[in-house]
C-alpha cells in the first residue's frame, strides 16, 4: 500500500542514507528507492558517467526529473548528497512533509566514501576539501529537514529514533 506522505532520506554523501532506507523499508513493508540507482537504471548511466559525459549542472537536472517521478511512486526515497545544491530539487523538498537530515561526524564520513569509486564528488578530495564541500551544503539540509538524525548510531537505533519521530507527527 502506498505511504500517503514519502519518507525522504537527505544528507551529506557517506551517511547511511541508503542503508537506513532500505533497512526502514523492509520493516515496514514500504516501497523504497535510492534515488541515484533510479536514475543509473533510467539513464542507462553510471552517475560518474554522467558527470564526465554532461557535467555535474545536467546531472541536478535528471536528478530533479526523477525526484518528481519518485515522489508520486514510492514510500521512502534516498537522495544522494548533493540533490540540494538545485533549486527546483530544493525548492521541492521544502514542500515534502517527511524529509529526514541523516547526519554525522564529517570523520566517520571520510572514512566511509574515501575509496568510493563511484562519488564524483569525492573523489580524490582530502578530508579538508571535503569538510569545506560539508559545510557549504549544511544551511540547506537544515532548512528542509522534518527531523535531524544522528547516523552514527548503530542501524537500529536510527530506525528507532525515526518511527518514534514520524510516529508523533
Amino acid at each position: 500500500m502506498k505511504n500517503k506522505v514519502p519518507i525522504i532520506f537527505i544528507g551529506f554523501m557517506g551517511t547511511g542514507k541508503t542503508t537506513i532506507g532500505q533497512y526502514l523499508s523492509e520493516l515496514q513493508n514500504l516501497s523504497y528507492v535510492d534515488l541515484d540507482q533510479y536514475i543509473e537504471l533510467n539513464e542507462e548511466k553510471s552517475i560518474p558517467d554522467i558527470f564526465n559525459d554532461k557535467g555535474e549542472h545536467e546531472f541536478r537536472k535528471l536528478e530533479f526529473k526523477y525526484l518528481k517521478e519518485c515522489l508520486d511512486i514510492f514510500d521512502i526515497i534516498s537522495t544522494g548528497g548533493g540533490i540540494i545544491e538545485n533549486s527546483d530539487s530544493l525548492a521541492l523538498l521544502k514542500m515534502q512533509r517527511h524529509v529526514i537530515w541523516l547526519d554525522c561526524n564529517i570523520d566517520v564520513i571520510y572514512r566511509r566514501i574515501v575509496s568510493d569509486p563511484h562519488r564524483p564528488n569525492a573523489k580524490n578530495k582530502t578530508l579538508e576539501q571535503l569538510n569545506a564541500l560539508y559545510l557549504s551544503r549544511i544551511s540547506r539540509y537544515n532548512e528542509i529537514a522534518f527531523i535531524k538524525v544522528n547516523s552514527g548510531l548503530t542501524v537500529s537505533e536510527i530506525y528507532e529514533e525515526i518511527i518514534e519521530k514520524l510516529s508523533s507527527d
